[in-house]
């Protein structure tokens, strides 16, 4: 019998494999690229080792994988699934470009995320750590370990895939993994606190921190606390990059809510900053957040009216081959959806000598606070 917070707890993590299968979508309908190579193996090691995890049975982790990765994704799903790792991945790039790889990455609850295998293929010379629960974290170890090309891309030499078979040998196997470049940390986000250690974190890196809907399982208080914990770790310029759903306080809203509590999910701050100019003002109040910039993923993929396309977040010719791949042509209802997920930027400086990121500037913003 699982206690209240395990069984909590498996319900958010579950959530990594809905984004896992929405990412694998796109990829099948080649909205990716290229290709993502990697997000195959992330399902292979979930289809191997889930079993094992808290909560699961060999028939019952089936049952979850077959009901997650069989049911097709709807049109609009793809394109809003498409929009934020389109988005997130931009301002990644241009934050290693502007500091020529002298930087660091924080992605917050990257369990199944395969993002950093990419940019580490690409820029070697950066430094990725990946955060989740221990044993998300383990499934993503076994992937890494059993593929020789994901081992070679963070410069891991040292063991090889071990005999996984039963709960005791899961729970057995140690969850980190560490390289010059690439750390993978099993942690529970919210048991970070003042006096907890981040191994090979560099504190004198301008540093790019990552929460693709993750923050939002924490209560307020937990949020708040997570954001001052990596404030207070690091010398440098600290950023924060977040994609949040939020209620917008409308019908559509309310219809969310209900969908998630049927799902066991109560998202804290959906409706108490239901909107972007709430959640400025909490991200720059409560979280000491500067330099705000935030917008909906209707303006990034061009359905509102005031947007501007000379500045926009994907042009012209990128969007012709996207809307090639799936007919979407009820508008309305993917811009309603699309403006109920927002992306918000902030900053953190230590010390007032510290200058701000510009290559956030590049983009469209509904709202902007330099303060």
């Amino acid at each position: 019998m699982l206690s209240l917070k395990e069984r909590s707890d498996k319900l958010i993590q579950a959530t990594d494999l809905d984004a896992l299968s929405c990412r694998n979508s796109i990829n099948l309908k080649s909205y990716l690229i290229p290709n993502d190579d990697y997000i195959i193996d992330l399902i292979n090691s979930y289809h191997l080792y889930l079993q094992f995890c808290t909560g699961y049975s060999s028939i019952s982790s089936s049952r979850t994988l077959k009901s997650i990765f069989k049911s097709n994704k709807l049109p609009i799903i793809n394109r809003g699934s498409y929009l934020r790792t389109r988005a997130i991945d931009q301002v990644i790039e241009k934050f290693i470009n502007v500091y020529n790889q002298n930087c660091q990455i924080i992605s917050l609850g990257s369990g199944s995320d395969t993002r950093a295998f990419k940019f580490l293929t690409k820029y070697p010379n950066i430094l990725y750590h990946e955060i989740d629960f221990p044993e998300s974290v383990k499934i993503k170890k076994l992937a890494i370990l059993k593929n020789v090309k994901l081992r070679n891309i963070i410069d891991y030499q040292q063991e090889e895939s071990p005999n996984i078979s039963s709960k005791e040998d899961f729970q057995n196997f140690p969850s980190n993994l560490a390289t010059n470049n690439y750390n993978l940390h099993g942690i529970d986000l919210r048991t970070l606190n003042s006096s907890s250690k981040i191994s090979n974190f560099n504190s004198n890196l301008p540093t790019l921190i990552i929460s693709e809907c993750v923050l939002c399982y924490l209560s307020p208080e937990d949020y708040v606390k997570n954001i001052t914990f990596w404030e207070h770790l690091n010398n440098e310029l600290t950023c924060f990059l977040i994609y949040e759903p939020m209620s917008l306080n409308d019908r559509f809203g309310e219809t969310m809510t209900r969908n998630l509590l049927d799902r066991g999910l109560n998202l804290k701050l959906f409706n108490k900053y239901p909107n972007l100019e709430t959640r400025k003002d909490f991200l720059r109040n409560n979280c000491q957040l500067t330099n705000l910039k935030l917008t909906s993923l209707s303006n990034i993929g061009g359905y509102d009216d005031v947007h501007k396309q000379e500045t926009s977040w994907i042009d012209i010719k990128e969007m012709k081959r996207v809307n090639s791949l799936e007919f979407i042509d009820e508008i309305e209802e993917i811009r309603l959806l699309l403006k109920h997920y927002c992306i918000c930027y902030g900053e953190f400086k230590k010390f007032s000598e510290i200058k701000s990121f510009h290559g956030i500037n590049d983009w469209d913003w509904d709202i902007i606070d330099d303060n």
